[in-house]
């Protein structure tokens, strides 16, 4: 049963991944008008060649710095229920 879901979830996943790469626009088309602009402003006002990377870090800084913490906040709380979990396991013997 759990082989069953296992491929049924891979191939909506498949499925889901062709109908979006379907929808995308060609690499050869020109960018959008924010595209473009993001890509026109990017060296002016950031001194940086990577867009991307001045999205995330000059002009999104401190959305990606929440983000960040929010991925931090969750790890540490998994960490600390897994280790409880674990540790109960281990003193009543069930391995």
């Amino acid at each position: 049963m759990q082989r069953i879901l296992l491929l049924l979830t891979l191939f909506l996943l498949a499925v889901a991944l062709l109908l979006a790469f379907g929808e995308a626009r060609p690499a050869n088309q020109p960018l959008g008008k924010i595209a473009q602009l993001y890509n026109e402003q990017t060296v002016a006002e950031t001194t940086s060649t990577n867009v991307v990377a001045a999205i995330n870090f000059d002009w999104r800084a401190y959305d990606t710095i929440g983000e960040a913490s929010i991925l931090l906040t969750a790890v540490t709380g998994v960490t600390a229920l897994m280790r409880r979990y674990i540790e109960r396991r281990r003193e009543t013997g069930i391995t």
